[in-house]
């Protein structure tokens, strides 16, 4: 028989029946099969399995779990959740360009009756219809003294309430409201008390806000007639510089901010250059359009020619407010001139009283205090996090930023899991 009849074709036959041919392939054909399965199933466990199992590593180290620089100013707490895993990294480091405490604890810690004195000290000089502004994020229960005075006349103060990122109306961006003010009540306490610049005569008022609507709107209509016949006014509009910016390298924001420092924006830098028509409503008219229905205070201040620093505020009083809070909140102080005469300097005194937070039964190794690096060993599947705080030095309160560095270590016993397996994938499959 010939080789290509390897094949062979086998019919039977009897008188009751008849078998029908039946071809089968021979014993290699049906291995060959076998063998193609066993390549695909050994190239998908010893390759495809084992390069996810590497890129997922490297992607936990270097991406999720990557060091997380931070941007943050004096007196701020911050809570580090970003870049931090119980599994994946058995310490958490911290560093800072600046002396810093570290705490950590289960949940958010509590604010305790006692108070840390904050001071700032202030000097801007302000244009006709610019302003600057200072913002505070204060807890309830905190208070704030203030004291200011101006070198010419025509400086006001605005107190209100706002967001995380003061909202300007798009006042500093050049839109215009035509709207008269209008003041509401606001459940915060303010009093204001002005003196005479040199103690002659001296006359104070007390001012809470739940009895000075009325004064404010009688004030602010007088302030309409006022701006309206004036005859020209040049008004510059730029956005707000924030002195929290993002700068480079990249930095991220803090997942939960327990307290933060010193917002200040404005754009009493800029010059102005637009004509605006006296018809159309004034600089001050839309800062009241626009915080109407958050303004605390409203007033002028008395001026002096001997205002020519922050020094002359420590024995002179010409203008002191008094801020209780009672409700948790972001609070700005706004700072304006409406002389178009010439340029007018102003100096402030803050003297803020905020809560603090009690960390109470840690241990020592829970607690890093005055350092610019500390470190913290983490627990498996521990729910603990680190809470950062940058405290104030000598009571004395400056808007200077730092930059924190966290960094996650990572935990050996669980990193050494991805190439264990990898081989051991690689042992298994090479046998089937």
């Amino acid at each position: 028989m010939s080789q290509k009849c390897a094949r062979s074709v086998i019919s039977y036959h009897n008188t009751n029946y008849k078998y029908t041919s039946v071809q089968y392939k021979d014993q290699n054909d049906r291995g060959k099969m076998h063998g193609s399965q066993r390549v695909i199933m050994f190239c998908l466990l010893t390759t495809v399995l084992p390069t996810t199992l590497i890129v997922s590593s490297l992607y936990l180290r270097n991406i999720r779990y990557a060091d997380v620089m931070y941007k943050i100013s004096d007196s701020d707490v911050i809570q580090i959740h970003k870049g931090q895993s119980s599994i994946f990294c058995e310490k958490h480091s911290l560093k800072m360009n600046n002396t810093f405490n570290a705490f950590q604890m289960k949940g958010r810690p509590e604010l305790s009756s006692k108070r840390r004195h904050i001071k700032l000290k202030k000097s801007m000089t302000l244009p006709d219809d610019t302003l600057e502004y200072w913002g505070f994020f204060l807890f309830a229960g905190a208070t704030v003294d203030l004291k200011a005075c101006s070198r010419y006349e025509g400086s006001k103060i605005l107190v209100v309430k706002g967001e995380k990122i003061l909202d300007t109306c798009g006042i500093l961006d050049g839109r215009k409201y035509k709207k008269d003010p209008s003041l509401i009540d606001n459940p915060d306490q303010l009093s204001v008390t002005l003196e005479s610049p040199k103690g002659n005569n001296e006359q104070t008022t007390e001012i809470s806000l739940d009895h000075k609507k009325k004064r404010d709107k009688e004030h602010s209509k007088e302030q309409l007639f006022r701006n309206l016949v004036e005859d020209t006014m040049n008004i510059h509009f730029n956005k707000t510089v924030h002195k929290r910016s993002v700068g480079n390298p990249p930095l991220h924001n803090p997942n939960t901010v327990l307290d933060t420092g010193v917002y200040h924006g404005g754009n009493a830098n800029n010059t102005p250059n637009i004509t605006e028509d006296a018809s159309i409503s004034s600089f001050e008219n839309n800062l009241h359009e626009c915080y109407h229905e958050n303004i605390l205070m409203n007033n002028f201040f008395p001026y002096s020619k001997e205002c020519n620093s922050t020094s002359y505020l420590e024995n002179t009083t010409t203008l002191k407010v008094e801020h209780k809070v009672l409700t948790d909140g972001y609070y700005y102080y706004i700072f304006y001139s409406d002389n178009d005469m010439v340029k007018n300097d102003i100096h402030v005194i803050f003297d803020i009283y905020k809560p603090t937070f009690q960390y109470t039964n840690m241990s020592e190794s829970k607690v890093c205090l005055n350092s610019t690096e500390c470190e913290f060993d983490i627990s498996m599947f521990s729910d603990e996090l680190v809470i950062v705080e940058v405290p104030t030095t000598g009571g004395f309160k400056n808007d200077n930023s730092f930059i924190l560095t966290s960094v996650c270590r990572p935990r050996t016993t669980v990193y050494i899991f991805f190439p264990v397996s990898v081989l051991l994938l690689i042992l298994l499959f090479a046998f089937l």
